[in-house]
């Protein structure tokens, strides 16, 4: 695809298949689990776009839907190419430490459980905002779900409950 001079957005969310939904959700999480999540809106905005397509995923559209204008959006091919290429590192990197462990964990109906966790996560990170960086816990734990739900490893989800613990723990501390 970065072949070419310029690939348009649908183009490429055609080329990321079933999978085109779960990296949508990632970016959004990905930047609210950053120190940007401490300006204003941005844990919000975020949120309310992992809540959307978290939605989208579980009533299991097979194509998020995009307005035609976004759709037809090109990115330069170079551009492409060069991210691709530094992007691939970490991306092996994933492939090497995960496995289909505890893959039972990703059907359904216990694949609505990572699903369902992001949606929530996504509605309650505009509520988040009132607490500095608190987005960022949520933020997290979707960045890890997404990563067991791509990779279809149980053990990275599990993993990704310790972000959840953690809110919880502090949740009750300071209710306490």
């Amino acid at each position: 695809m970065a072949d070419q001079p310029e690939v348009s957005v649908g183009r490429i969310l055609e080329a990321a298949g079933q999978a085109g939904v779960l990296p949508l959700i990632f970016v959004p999480a990905l930047i609210a689990a950053t120190p940007l999540s401490g300006i204003p809106g941005v844990s919000m905005v975020c949120g309310v776009l992992i809540a959307l397509f978290s939605a989208e995923l579980i009533l299991g559209m097979k194509e998020f839907y995009l307005p035609d204008r976004l759709k037809r959006k090109t990115i330069d091919g170079n551009k492409l190419d060069h991210a691709m290429a530094r992007i691939t590192p970490m991306m092996e990197w994933v492939e090497r430490h995960t496995g289909q462990r505890l893959s039972f964990l990703f059907h359904r109906p216990l694949l609505w459980v990572p699903q369902g966790i992001c949606l929530l996560s996504g509605m309650a990170m505009p509520f988040l905002e009132f607490i500095p960086f608190s987005g960022s816990i949520a933020a997290t734990g979707v960045c890890l779900l997404v990563m067991a739900m791509l990779t279809r490893d149980g053990v990275v989800f599990l993993f990704a409950m310790l972000p959840y613990a953690v809110g919880a723990w502090l949740l009750v501390r300071f209710l306490l």
